[in-house]
């Protein structure tokens, strides 16, 4: 199952690179002529080695282009008439930007057929490694899709908990039961979910109503104000799904565990558990049990296919000794 909510595409532009990462990573622009409205179009970093070397069958033009030592290197064994043709070369794809790493001296063949192409040309102080690590992180993390839920997101025993449900069916006063017990609210109503680099899906609020919550009879409430700075939490992964619905007297509901269910939220998997919702149902401490059967889970021991185990031992016992 997935959820049909709206997805937005983060768009990058090389000014925001420059503005956002150049300020911490202390890009320095090298040519003046540069176009910086250029579109960012890839997460990932390419280093053009072949390209320069003169293979360009796999070159990955789209992407920010890093040279390295490795590069420079290279390049000092070539004279400038070589230079000049591979240059002029890369220069026609369409490339967002060059990053030179270790403060390394620019080729001057590269800055003269970056600046006719107005192609920003930048140097970092940062080791290569180092610079695209940084580099990726920040391309996965400003790049990456970001999914509106309607729904609530609290960290339950380090868990980051989704809960889903109807309009009215009572996901805040649920989550404002289980922040009243210790655990942490990130977001109530809409959750901006974000898959990052390596898998991950992290989950975070607006700004705008962030740390409040909307509850019917009371209003609007600022948990931080009422709970303390201990009660809120910016982001957090999203490792489980809640899903709350009324009790229908016709639906057969999951009464063994044995059959897990899974939600797909930007390709990422999730477990996902439904309660039904009555009058009287403790749905705070189930959501708890949940998470903490989760927990169990992820260390190995599925409750539910143990006891099946043991039932089938006993069973198989009790069949021999009837054959005896």
């Amino acid at each position: 199952m997935s959820l049909p909510n709206m997805v937005k595409v983060n768009k990058l532009t090389v000014e925001r690179l420059y503005s956002e990462f150049g300020e911490n990573d202390n890009l320095i622009l090298l040519n003046s002529n540069a176009d910086l409205d250029r579109e960012i179009a890839k997460k990932e970093v390419n280093r053009p080695s072949l390209a320069i070397a003169g293979f360009f069958d796999t070159f990955a033009s789209k992407r920010i282009q890093v040279l390295g030592k490795t590069e420079h290197d290279y390049l000092k064994t070539k004279d400038k008439k070589y230079k000049k043709e591979v240059f002029e070369k890369i220069v026609t794809y369409d490339i967002p930007c060059f990053i030179i790493s270790r403060s390394l001296p620019c080729p001057q063949e590269l800055l003269e057929s970056a600046d006719h192409k107005r192609i920003p040309v930048f140097a970092s102080p940062h080791p290569t490694g180092i610079l695209v690590a940084n580099l990726s992180y920040f391309l996965w993390d400003t790049m990456s899709k970001e999914k509106l839920i309607h729904g609530v997101l609290v960290d339950i025993y380090g868990v980051g908990t989704l809960i889903l449900g109807k309009s009215g069916i009572g996901k805040s006063e649920c989550a404002l039961e289980l922040v009243s017990r210790g655990h942490r609210l990130i977001s109530d109503d809409q959750i901006y979910a974000k898959r990052l680099i390596g898998g991950e899906l992290v989950g975070r609020s607006d700004t705008n109503i962030q740390n409040h919550m909307e509850i019917q009879g009371l209003g609007i409430v600022n948990i931080a104000r009422l709970f303390g700075a201990s009660a809120i939490k910016e982001s957090k992964r999203i490792e489980l799904i809640i899903n709350l619905e009324e009790f229908d007297k016709s639906k057969e509901y999951d009464r063994t565990g044995l059959y897990e269910q899974i939600y797909d939220i930007l390709d990422v998997k999730l477990p996902y558990v439904t309660i039904p919702v009555f009058p009287g149902k403790n749905i705070a401490t189930l959501i708890e049990v949940a998470v903490l059967n989760q927990i169990l889970k992820q260390k190995g021991y599925h409750s539910a296919k143990e006891f099946n185990r043991m039932l089938i031992e006993k069973m198989l016992k009790e069949s021999n000794k009837n054959e005896e």
